[in-house]
């Protein structure tokens, strides 16, 4: 069989071609009849089931139909979340006879009943006030006042309204922070909007003065600025400074990860890292290396990096050691390696962050690559 690239196959499924991959698309499929006969049954099993898989070299015509019906009852017995599922590799050929020795001829680890449902997280949230009170936002849906600022909480975001007669005697700052499993919004006094992903935590003024608006952040926040040419917006990380005029961008900085990313969705930002510095346009990303402390920019996918506020995971061509320690702070779990090298095994998927765990391991697993054995809230990995 003639090969080709396996995106431009992804990027078919999903109709987002370019005009010039289309046509290489068609000369690929045209050339010979298996290349026709492979795409649809490839076709056929997105449409199915949901994902597909990539392996490189292996005989596609094997117990098709046999397949196909498993993957019709497997759908009928439970809801499906993962959109496409795929290995990277050289060549796109589905090895058919593996996945179905897979799939039938093993006990599913991951779904047993001793396995305990790993459950997503939610809108949960510490507010610290000025005055050191702690409110625990998702069990306090109310209002709130901070030097004469109205703070409003729906148990999900939190609004800060000035008064426009109110004046503040020094700034008074606010912290919000975010727990393992946990996420929340804010609106600042200023119209910013904020979305605090998993183990983050953000401090603000509760009314901006003076020539800049400044915040300290941590962790993953996304953020929506509202314009104000004259008072950029200014957040200050570990690692790295961003600042900004009126834009949407999002920034990732824990401790435990050895990159910093900041990725820009529209307007324009500088990120200042050391000595370093960069001016960002939309859909780049600059990243720091923390251990070597050097700052480089790239054109991303802006999806895959700021999708997690809106409910998904798009994962695209990424290792399973990164996708499982992004999810591990949002299902508030902890993941250990059997074999190092299950670490580098690299994926797409497209996922609901609220659904159960179980169900994306138990797809991993269904790649024949890896396995997962679940007790508590850890989770082993090891090669299949």
């Amino acid at each position: 069989m003639k090969q080709i690239e396996w995106d431009i196959i992804e990027r078919k499924l999903e109709g987002v071609l370019s005009s010039d991959e289309e046509i290489r698309f068609r000369e690929w499929v045209e050339a010979s009849e298996k290349n026709e006969v492979y795409f649809h049954k490839l076709e056929t099993f997105y449409k199915e089931n949901g994902f597909v898989k990539e392996i490189t070299g292996q005989d596609v015509d094997m117990s098709w139909g046999k397949f196909t019906e498993q993957l019709k009852e497997e759908k009928r017995r439970k809801r499906r979340t993962l959109r496409y599922w795929a290995i990277s590799g050289v060549a796109a050929c589905l090895l058919v006879g593996v996945l179905i020795s897979t799939w039938m001829g093993r006990d599913n680890s991951v779904s047993s009943e001793e396995t305990k449902t790993i459950v997503a997280g939610g809108s949960k949230a510490v507010l610290w006030l000025s005055n050191g009170e702690k409110v625990e936002l998702e069990n306090n849906v109310d209002e709130l006042k901070e030097a004469s600022v109205r703070i409003v909480n729906s148990g999900s975001v939190l609004s800060y309204e000035k008064n426009q007669d109110t004046v503040l005697k020094g700034r008074v700052m606010n912290k919000v922070e975010t727990p393992r499993g946990g996420e929340y919004g804010i609106t600042l006094a200023d119209g910013t909007r904020v979305y605090l992903g998993a183990l983050s935590k953000i401090e603000y003024p509760v009314a901006f003065d003076g020539a800049k608006r400044v915040v300290k952040a941590s962790g993953e926040v996304y953020f929506d600025v509202a314009r104000d040419t004259a008072h950029p917006f200014v957040v200050e990380m570990t690692n790295l400074d961003v600042e900004v005029l009126g834009t949407s961008f999002n920034v990732r900085d824990y401790a435990d990860e050895d990159y910093v990313e900041a990725t820009l969705v529209s307007g324009k930002i500088k990120v200042n890292a050391g000595k370093e510095s960069c001016i960002l346009e939309p859909n780049y990303q600059a990243v720091l290396d923390k251990k070597n402390n050097t700052l480089e920019t790239k054109e991303v996918d802006v999806s895959e990096f700021v999708d997690w506020k809106s409910g998904k995971l798009n994962v695209r061509n990424r290792r399973l050691e990164d996708i499982l320690n992004r999810l591990s702070k949002w299902y508030d779990v902890y993941v250990f390696y059997v074999n190092e090298e299950a670490k580098d095994i690299r994926f797409y998927a497209n996922i609901d962050r609220y659904s159960n765990m179980n169900e994306l391991l138990d797809k991993f697993e269904k790649t024949g690559q890896v396995e997962f054995r679940v007790k508590g809230n850890v989770i082993n990995v090891m090669m299949k």
